[in-house]
């Protein structure tokens, strides 16, 4: 009997692009993932999910990605208004000193299940997240005027301009906290004038982490060195 050929076309999805940063993933889902709060697990069906759970292309631990940003916030938000007991602060800059190899078991609690701290070879040492978190403890935060340069919604960004750190660099926000913080819809926010609490002292743009934005008046703040229109 000889081979049948079907009479109708037969439609093959074209193979996707692996992505060169990691093994689990195509190029188009960390593309995704990267700017995504769900990552490229929320992206995928659950006979992929825990293939791609661990990627590194959207994790908290890799800078820039929308996991990463939310991370930021998350810590410096623990830091101020939600920080750790006296003696579990007093462990913590032990150990960034390193120091303090013992502990009483409930000091090193408060700091492990914030993973602040982690336990090697039953010896607590301090995470980057615990890092970050005394870091945020330490710094000098300044209510600043805020401009909303541009929103991209389809990667859900904001690129706001910060007058109390560097007037005229754009700095990437996260549009969900810029919307959940202030009420206003995405469609509103560009070239918006906001306040938001900043560590002014930050060196870098990764360094900086904007909280608690508020609406300010439509009208720009005079001494703000700031151009362009605003609504």
């Amino acid at each position: 009997m000889g081979v049948v050929e079907p009479f109708e076309p037969v439609y093959v999805r074209p193979a996707q692009q692996p992505c060169p940063d990691c093994l689990c993933c195509t190029a188009a889902l960390c593309e995704r993932g990267r700017h995504s709060l769900q990552r490229c697990a929320g992206h995928v069906g659950d006979a992929m999910r825990a293939t791609v759970a661990e990627c590194v292309c959207s994790a908290a631990s890799t800078a820039r990605t929308a996991a990463w940003m939310l991370d930021q916030v998350r810590i410096t938000r623990l830091a101020r208004e939600a920080p750790v007991r006296e003696d579990a602060m007093t462990l913590l800059r032990d150990l960034v000193a390193g120091g303090a190899a013992k502990a009483w078991p409930d000091t090193v609690q408060q700091l492990t299940v914030r993973n602040l701290a982690e336990i090697v070879d039953e010896v607590p040492q301090v995470t980057v997240r615990g890092r970050k978190y005394l870091a945020a403890v330490d710094a000098v935060r300044t209510p600043s005027p805020i401009r909303v340069v541009d929103v991209n919604v389809k990667r859900r960004l904001a690129y706001v301009e910060v007058s109390e750190w560097r007037a005229g660099e754009r700095v990437p926000v996260l549009l969900d906290q810029l919307t959940t913080d202030t009420g206003i819809p995405a469609e509103g926010l560009t070239l918006r004038w906001l306040e938001a609490d900043a560590n002014v002292e930050a060196p870098s743009v990764d360094d900086l982490v904007l909280t608690a934005f508020r609406p300010m008046s439509p009208m720009a703040p005079k001494w703000a060195a700031v151009g362009g229109d605003v609504s």
